[in-house]
């Protein structure tokens, strides 16, 4: 995720034009976002790291499961988009450790 800056103003609405925004931007730099959705109570978990990586994947999705505690016999579905951090030999272990998620 880029944090990302305009570097005018937007341009206000008129009547005849929409909102019109410049092109040009500052970087401030970029962070890494883990997200996950509790589906039941709405609530959205959310991490900030410096670094993606497995490890720290990892890390957020065991801080995550303990959190949600799901009832007995459901299961905690995942959903990843196609970053290698989910396939590290560490995630794959911890997967087979917990098949409910």
């Amino acid at each position: 995720m880029k944090a990302l800056d305009r570097t005018q103003p937007a341009l206000p609405v008129t009547f005849a034009a929409t909102e019109k925004r410049t092109h040009e931007h500052v970087r401030h730099g970029i962070t890494n976002l883990f997200a996950a959705l509790n589906i039941a109570t709405g609530e959205v978990l959310g991490e900030r790291r410096p670094s993606r990586n497995g490890a720290n994947f990892l890390a957020f999705l065991k801080k995550t499961v303990k959190t949600v505690k799901p009832h007995a016999g459901e299961a905690i579905h995942v959903v990843l988009d196609n970053i290698s951090m989910h396939t590290t030999p560490e995630f794959r272990a911890w997967l087979v450790k917990n098949p409910h998620v």
